[in-house]
């Protein structure tokens, strides 16, 4: 069995034994967002409450936080120990939380059976402290000293151990120790299950934030083993997305959370400083995506901070061509502007600096001018908004990279973030992204909505501010669709006579096994009634939108079109927005959704360089073999092969398994 069809099987084996979810048809299950300490009570997940803990913590003392009050050590079997713990489920797990103590606490984080069978990571006396009681065995190690305010903590467990790490700046994590998996839950045999825990000790109290707890499963989309198309791309994080569509074409482009990732590692946070590019896809079907490469905002616009948010339109103008403008984020500090006369590029600058920053004049209420959303309307201008936290719009030059307006105010209540443009039957539509704040002063006649969810407003004199009308959200937080919460940015598009809303989630973090908060770009279908201008509420799921139409096998493909994937990586080739596959180590594995032969073929030929083979296989990676491509060529070459298998004519996946050094997959056809 080769290692891709080997993991492949680990994935289909945890998946039918207790926790991923692979049918497209069925929604997640509602998860609680008490590990974020938002809601007066603990949720049900904390099942262990040791002695009167009850009486020693609170969720409302400090909102968003759990407190715990300093009790008795938890070696010792007291009433007034304070420490409440979750069942570990999973052999394979990993569980976080971040915390800081005061007033004298000693606090962390433990895997717990009994007094006499657990193992801590804690903060005592200003110092990091690694200790357990276990086994009969007694053991306390000073670690270093603990950064003043938050130390952030980690427990890793497997079959074999405990491994506990810390963080005094967020992001990178150090080994504090490790303890025989046998010591704990050896005794959890006869005495009851592990608990993965918080605790207080000693005097004063300790203030717990965004616990977190994961299975750790194989590294591998789930998009292999189900039928699902969201996210769109399984080997990139991406988020904050737009599109535009052109030639018939739909084009995506999105913030890079995978340059973060791959900057902190997947112990570290998403915070989004070390992102410098964007990253675009394009799609005829809505479930096989290319992949198109990135966009180096970095290099074109050296004058950045960080590149985020992008929303792109596109115009043609007086020299016959389509130019497309692309607005981007610079940090939270501006608003900068790409052009490029194709969708892929090249890109360049047109300005030495952002379009608009925060010592642009006329800004009024709006501190941070960032989160661009562009449009074009019927006449062909251009118009922007911007803001967090208050928005404004105004009306671009005709050159589309400067300002012809004054700046005016969207009336936009709990206005957060994630501002786009629509040009809907003659109207303006405006959505954005509502903050995380209590509603009790809700005032708009419209139902109040969820947190952190998306809503919009419409006007015909966009500058104007009263003309603007709030509706109603359309779009709630991932959270409440059974996904991780997280911030919320949406595009809607028409395409083919049908609505989408593009949207992100974490849905691909347990792929990588990191918790950080690293996003990935979905699509589902959305009503909209364009003559009454009412947008219906949309749903977030795996499944994603149906297929448009079948994959041709007969046009030449591009290896980077995939609708999941395994041990690839994507490097630019010579032609803009052109990409080759190439495996992360000696074997790797790319699947098409969808694929209809209108006819039998004969030779399956690729472009391809390096040395090995490339397996044309029906179904999946251990599928029927239709054809096996020997490559050997030191530049990309056409290598040809015989069909042996039997295609069929009903629609069907295609897996492409490379094996080799150094192998390049560019394109593939079958005649």
């Amino acid at each position: 069995m080769n290692r891709i069809v080997s993991s492949l099987t680990a994935l289909c084996v945890i998946a039918g034994s207790m926790t991923v979810n692979t049918d497209a048809s069925s929604k997640n299950t509602k998860k609680s967002p008490d590990w974020d300490f938002n809601n007066p009570q603990l949720g049900t997940e904390w099942s262990y409450k040791a002695g009167d803990s009850a009486e020693k913590y609170s969720l409302t003392e400090r909102g968003g936080f759990l407190r715990m009050r300093g009790g008795s050590p938890i070696s010792e079997q007291k009433g007034a120990t304070a420490l409440v713990g979750r069942q570990q489920e999973h052999a394979d797990f990993q569980a976080s939380t971040r915390f800081e103590v005061a007033e004298g606490a000693t606090a962390g984080i433990t895997a717990y059976v009994a007094p006499d069978a657990h193992c801590d990571l804690c903060v005592e006396d200003g110092q990091i402290h690694f200790r357990y009681n276990a086994g009969g065995k007694r053991h306390d190690e000073v670690i270093g000293a603990a950064p003043e305010g938050f130390v952030e903590v980690k427990v890793k467990g497997t079959s074999d151990s405990y491994a506990f790490f810390y963080s005094t700046d967020g992001s990178d994590f150090k080994e504090a120790g490790h303890v025989d998996a046998s010591l704990v839950n050896g005794a959890s045999k006869s005495r009851g299950p592990v608990y993965i825990g918080l605790f207080a000790e000693n005097n004063g109290y300790a203030d717990f934030d965004c616990f977190k707890y994961r299975e750790v499963i194989p590294e591998i989309s789930p998009k292999l083993i189900s039928k699902n198309g969201n996210p769109l791309l399984d080997f990139l994080f991406t988020a904050d997305p737009t599109a535009v569509e052109h030639d018939g074409r739909l084009y995506v482009y999105a913030t890079n959370d995978h340059q973060q990732y791959e900057g902190v590692g997947r112990d570290g946070k998403n915070t989004y400083e070390k992102i410098k590019t964007l990253a675009m896809m394009s799609t005829d079907d809505m479930v096989n995506w290319t992949y198109h490469g990135l966009i180096n905002v970095g290099e074109i616009a050296p004058w950045i901070m960080a590149s985020w948010a992008p929303s792109i339109i596109k115009r043609q103008e007086s020299d016959g061509k389509t130019h497309f403008y692309l607005y981007f984020s610079n940090s939270g500090f501006g608003t900068g502007v790409l052009t490029a006369t194709s969708p892929v590029g090249p890109w360049t600058s047109p300005l030495d600096k952002s379009l608009v920053d925060a010592n642009t004049p006329g800004l009024g209420k709006c501190k941070v001018p960032f989160d661009p959303g562009a449009v074009i309307d019927a006449d062909g201008t251009g118009w922007l908004s911007i803001g967090a936290g208050n928005s404004i719009i105004m009306r671009l030059g005709a050159d589309m990279t400067s300002i012809d307006s004054e700046m005016k105010e969207l009336p936009a209540p709990h206005h957060f973030e994630a501002n786009e443009l629509n040009y809907i039957n003659g109207t303006y539509v405006y959505t954005y992204n509502t903050d995380w704040k209590d509603r009790s002063d809700w005032t708009a006649s419209a139902d109040v909505p969820t947190i952190c969810s998306m809503s919009y407003m419409t006007s015909k004199t966009p500058l104007d501010s009263d003309s603007w009308k709030y509706h109603h959200h359309y779009l709630m937080n991932p959270g409440d669709y059974g996904f991780d919460y997280s911030n919320n940015h949406t595009h809607l598009n028409k395409y083919k006579d049908r609505w989408y809303v593009f949207y992100h989630t974490m849905s691909l973090q347990n792929s990588f096994n990191t918790d950080g908060g690293f996003r990935s770009v979905c699509v589902d279908e959305i009503k909209v009634d364009e003559d009454k201008l009412d947008i219906a509420m949309a749903d977030q799921t795996l499944g994603g939108p149906a297929q448009l139409k079948p994959l041709d096998p007969f046009a030449i493909q591009q290896a980077a079109t995939t609708v999941a994937t395994k041990g690839v990586k994507y490097v630019p080739a010579s032609e803009p927005g052109s990409m080759t596959a190439m495996p992360v180590e000696k074997e790797a594995l790319i699947m098409v959704r969808g694929v209809e032969f209108s006819r039998k073929p004969s030779r399956c030929h690729v472009i391809a360089s390096g040395k090995g083979t490339i397996e044309v296989r029906k179904g999946s990676a251990d599928g029927e073999l239709l054809a096996t491509v020997n490559v050997d060529a030191a530049g990309a070459k056409l290598h040809k092969a015989k069909v042996a298998g039997t295609v069929g004519s009903d629609p069907c996946d295609l897996c492409f398994v490379l094996k080799g050094d150094g192998m390049g997959f560019g394109s593939w056809q079958f005649k």
